[in-house]
């Protein structure tokens, strides 16, 4: 069930409209393959005019030529505009696979760190730490955490394998262990804030973070 309303929501998001940038990105492409077949046509216009009807005094050599250079001058531009796009494009695809790096690493270290909590010594830790790792690889869960949220993907883990639904605590273990290996926390916008652990009360003792080395 859980797997089905994630795979719902994903499918949801793939069919969202494309930003208002790139609407206009793209409008503005339309526009300029559209200008360049008008003045094609205006060319064969002149070639048919110059052949069959000639008129006296028009310089039809001119004409193409201003109309060629027109034509130039568009198809430039078009080809800057497509390169922007494609530049953007990458710059999205770039920025979001980062994210979904981070996302994936954050689940990870907390299954890491419930792993940690639950071992009795340093045998069954590492014993723990190489089943978490090896399980996170397999492509279902691989496509869990992908299509879910952080908090769902770690209480479904959880149950799976057997280790306490203690879903917020695992994940701010996760986030000190991110901090400690050097990733900058997502920015405002680029998470969702449910991500984000429950503050902790005051006075209580800060969670030991899984072992990342």
């Amino acid at each position: 069930m859980l797997r089905s309303m994630d795979t719902a929501q994903t499918d949801s998001a793939s069919e969202a409209p494309a930003a208002p940038q790139e609407e206009r990105a793209a409008e503005d492409l339309r526009m300029l393959a559209r200008a360049a077949e008008i003045q094609m046509e205006i060319m064969e216009a002149t070639r048919t005019e110059a052949v069959e009807a000639p008129q006296p005094g028009v310089d039809y050599c001119q004409r193409i030529a201003v109309v060629a250079k027109s034509l130039r001058l568009t198809l430039l531009l078009k080809q800057k505009f497509a390169n922007h796009r494609d530049e953007q494009r990458k710059a999205t695809t770039k920025r979001e696979a980062a994210q979904e790096d981070r996302h994936a690493l954050r689940v990870k270290l907390a299954m890491l760190a419930a792993a940690y909590d639950v071992s009795g010594d340093q045998e069954e830790v590492d014993r723990r730490g190489t089943e978490v790792c090896e399980r996170v690889e397999r492509p279902e869960v691989v496509e869990l955490i992908e299509a879910s949220r952080a908090e769902v993907a770690v209480a479904a883990l959880c149950r799976r394998w057997g280790y306490p639904p203690d879903v917020e605590r695992w994940l701010e273990m996760a986030d000190v262990a991110m901090e400690e290996l050097g990733f900058i926390p997502p920015q405002d916008g680029e998470d969702d804030p449910e991500d984000a652990p429950a503050p902790r009360p005051a006075g209580s003792r800060r969670p030991k973070p899984p072992d990342t080395g």
